[in-house]
């Protein structure tokens, strides 16, 4: 009679630790919109100086998600674009505010800008590589921000992952496959690794692939010439050759404008790459 006893109380009690466990996680989590959204505006991560060699303070906006005392949240980076000379942490709140509510924890950052640069265009000129690499450095920065305070904020230091818009997208994929090239902007001597990229519009062909980087979900439209989608072949290319996994969403009829005219493609697709590619996988990104 004990051990029936026994076997009853493991049972129960396993019975209630699945059931706590679903009551943390709900339904849909990561797929659909399980939460409510608190946002938390300007918060500095970093100092750099700026094009005019003065100091600026770096900030980003704090979307998460209202789920109690949840643990080991995901983190997403985003970017806004803006061709590196214009834009803010403020636009397209809807992108950060969407993956919150999946389950998400987002930061949508300020990165330094460069205002008489003029548009960026493929290929790059010496001043604008320039000018990318040192966004790319703020927004590993950011990475590394989250990942020293990931107890603070409740996250999983081996669940980063970037993502961007337009020039935003460009910097997300630098992030993803220069793990080795940290840049300065703050909390040195922690890794600025993450577990994936999704590219919005953005492309980065002349980069350096190999098989110790982060793949990317790369969404752009055929007829962008802003930034030109043959651009986003030859980097989704380039990550396949490496071994990486790597997507490329195609939106025929459409230029560069993908998140106005794709918005709920957008999201169920970043989404469920995030959740496939940083949520459900058992190595760490780190």
């Amino acid at each position: 009679m004990r051990r029936w006893s026994t076997v009853v109380v493991s049972v129960l009690a396993g019975a209630l630790a699945l059931s706590a466990l679903t009551a943390c996680e709900p339904e849909g989590i990561y797929v659909r919109a399980v939460y409510d959204v608190d946002r938390y505006d300007d918060i500095a991560y970093a100092t750099e100086t700026d094009e005019h060699g003065q100091p600026e303070e770096l900030r980003f906006d704090l979307y998460a998600p209202r789920d109690g005392e949840r643990k080991n949240r995901p983190s997403v980076v985003w970017a806004h674009g803006g061709s590196f000379t214009s834009g803010d942490k403020s636009s397209m709140r809807w992108i950060p505010e969407a993956l919150a509510a999946r389950g998400f924890v987002v930061i949508s950052i300020n990165y330094r800008l460069r205002e008489d640069l003029g548009a960026v265009r493929f290929p790059l000129s010496t001043e604008e590589l320039i000018t990318i690499i040192e966004a790319k450095s703020d927004m590993q920065g950011a990475v590394r921000y989250l990942r020293d305070l990931a107890g603070f904020y409740r996250l999983d230091p081996d669940k980063i992952s970037v993502a961007g818009y337009s020039a935003g997208a460009v910097m997300a994929l630098l992030v993803a496959t220069t793990p080795d090239s940290p840049g300065g902007s703050g909390h040195l001597g922690v890794s600025s690794a993450v577990c994936t990229a999704v590219s919005v519009s953005g492309a980065g062909s002349e980069l350096l692939v190999d098989g110790a980087d982060a793949g990317a979900l790369l969404l752009h439209g055929r007829n962008d010439t802003t930034v030109p989608y043959a651009e986003a072949v030859a980097t989704y290319d380039a990550m396949v050759d490496a071994g990486l996994s790597a997507e490329l969403v195609t939106y025929d009829g459409t230029a560069h404008a993908v998140p106005g005219e794709h918005p709920d493609d957008v999201i169920a697709r970043s989404s469920a790459w995030l959740k496939a590619e940083m949520v459900d996988r058992e190595d760490d990104c780190a």
